[in-house]
């Protein structure tokens, strides 16, 4: 009981304070909240937000140089067992292109070398050629429709998991705490431009510019070859080709990262070494920067793959400055939504 009323002022002021820290100190645990509270990635990335968001610091960022790119496929998005352009492909194949005898016999040629063990060098030509073909001569914005609606269905390997629920829960929470700390975010994917528009879509709100992919080569519906100064008519629509114009791996990430938004990254994230360059790119930033590899090692609740490689990578990382999350240890949940996982595969 407080018998003096002169102290209760400050007693009123103690306990306001109490209650004030901890808010902030809720609010902190907010961040990233899908993350381990021990996660060292974690606190390298809050500290980094903080610090190039702070005026008064020296490592501060202006708005228009915040920008941060993802890969999507096996970043931000379940990529095994197959990811999401060739699972659409394959799905496509299987279900509504039956008839198409010629393209069956790649596709089962290809899964096949897929399983093979180490893999046949044309298997890259027949991804390439399976992904082209499935879809030649349908509108880019049919096919992107397909991508979305694909994302609904069941995901192999899990129960109560659709494709869309296989994005990476702490990946999304990363992606919004950039974005409420006025980031420009853009996923690079190796995936063609329309699955990641298709796949994206009602999950994060990012506008297409936002989105840099490969592309497949996209015709007017009613161009006419033999005339060499076509113009585009107002009934056309564009319609996929059957070959990529251009592809978004490796060092062409940072080709289409410089053409698409002209300025270097501060912050980029990959889990591949299709992703290497774009890390390097950040690293090559003058400004305070971070760059991020995802270790997909926990079986149990995703995949655990890229075992072989891991020592040369973890070598790559220190080298050049790299921070690696694991997923085992620094992520309290794997993705959008709980799914059982059936078959544990390598």
């Amino acid at each position: 009981m407080i018998k003096n009323n002169k102290w209760l002022p400050a007693v009123i002021l103690i306990c306001l304070g109490s209650l004030l820290i901890g808010c902030n100190n809720s609010q902190k645990s907010d961040v990233l909240s899908s993350w381990s509270e021990d996660s060292a990635t974690k606190k390298e990335i809050v500290n980094f937000v903080e610090a190039v968001t702070d005026k008064d610091s020296s490592d501060f960022v202006p708005v228009q140089d915040r920008i941060a790119t993802f890969d999507m496929d096996g970043t931000i998005l379940c990529e095994k067992q197959y990811w999401i352009e060739l699972a659409v492909a394959i799905y496509h194949i299987q279900n509504d292109l039956q008839d198409n005898k010629e393209l069956n016999e790649k596709l089962n040629t290809l899964l096949t070398d897929l399983n093979t063990v180490p893999e046949p060098a044309e298997t890259g030509i027949l991804i390439e050629q399976v992904t082209g073909e499935a879809f030649a001569g349908v509108s880019e914005e049919e096919f992107v429709n397909y991508v979305s609606n694909f994302m609904e269905l069941p995901k192999e390997d899990f129960e109560d998991l659709t494709y869309g629920d296989s994005f990476y829960k702490p990946m999304l929470e990363l992606i919004q705490y950039l974005r409420d700390n006025d980031f420009h975010v853009y996923l690079v994917s190796g995936s063609e431009r329309g699955v990641v528009w298709g796949s994206a879509e009602g999950v994060i709100d990012l506008e297409r510019g936002n989105m840099i992919g490969s592309d497949m080569q996209l015709i007017p519906s009613n161009y006419d070859s033999s005339n060499l100064e076509y113009i585009f008519q107002p009934d056309d629509e564009l319609v996929r080709g059957s070959t990529f114009s251009h592809t978004d791996v490796k060092l062409d990430k940072v080709y289409n990262i410089y053409h698409q938004i002209g300025k270097k990254p501060i912050f980029a994230c990959g889990n591949t070494d299709g992703d290497f360059s774009m890390l390097n790119f950040a690293r090559s930033n003058s400004y305070r920067n971070l760059s991020v590899l995802i270790c997909h090692d926990d079986n149990e609740r995703e995949y655990d793959y890229h075992v072989e490689e891991r020592p040369v990578w973890n070598k790559y990382a220190e080298q050049y400055g790299w921070k690696i999350v694991s997923m085992k240890n620094e992520f309290e949940a794997i993705f959008l939504k709980d799914g059982k996982k059936v078959n544990i595969t390598p």
